[in-house]
């Protein structure tokens, strides 16, 4: 299965550099997969999948999941953990007086970034999502959420791998191998790789209101 997919995908540079970017970091504990099941996270797990490294998918409850996109997760990645924070979206708006806003997203904080202390975790994050994340996010991060040095780094070189390997293991380090695929990208792997099948692009379509541009009219 594995061949196959790379041999589908092997004129695609972007996808066999991520699948490098996979390889080059893999911990021995194997990677901690944060999966929203949304398309940027659907390419990590079937590109982890690619690159045969040893990983574990995780979904972070909030509280307020939409019921279509849990039956979606449990239904296509049965192999998903649903991880559920300490607290929820609720109790949050509660304690802050205000739900959180475009600005002011401290829900990420408590019911995301918290999670995965000490592993070394795999999002989707891709710098086309924002002017805000080409700044400040990165291919590879070490010490991530660490109060002494956050180290951010763009290549997967030899230095990079040595800079993992001194790092103090109990702390966050983040992988973000499709940070420089555009939306365009995610289509086509998506579409080529058939990860859509009816239910999934209902989801998309009707209750994201998002849409697939490379959908045949």
């Amino acid at each position: 299965m594995v061949t196959t997919q790379l041999t589908l995908f092997e004129d695609n540079p972007k996808v066999q550099k991520a699948i490098e970017r996979f390889r080059a970091f893999e911990p021995e504990d194997g990677y901690y997969l944060a999966f929203s099941g949304g398309k940027d996270s659907m390419c990590i797990y079937h590109l982890a999948k690619m690159a045969g490294v040893k990983f574990t998918p995780y979904y972070n409850v909030t509280g307020i999941d939409p019921p279509e996109l849990i039956y979606f997760i449990r239904e296509h990645y049965p192999d998903v953990i649903f991880s559920r924070p300490k607290t929820t979206m609720w109790a949050l708006i509660v304690k802050k007086r205000m739900p959180p806003t475009r600005l002011i997203r401290y829900c990420c904080d408590h019911l995301k970034e918290r999670t995965g202390l000490g592993r070394f975790v795999v999002t989707g994050v891709r710098w086309a999502e924002s002017a805000k994340r080409k700044n400040t996010r990165a291919m590879l991060e070490l010490n991530f959420n660490s109060k002494t040095k956050n180290i951010r780094l763009n290549n997967d070189n030899d230095e990079a791998r040595r800079m993992v390997e001194s790092c103090i293991k109990k702390n966050k380090h983040i992988l973000n191998p499709i940070i420089d695929w555009t939306d365009e990208d995610v289509w086509h792997f998506i579409r080529a790789h058939m990860m859509l099948e009816a239910a999934c692009l209902r989801l998309f379509r009707v209750f994201w209101g998002l849409t697939d541009p490379y959908r045949p009219s």
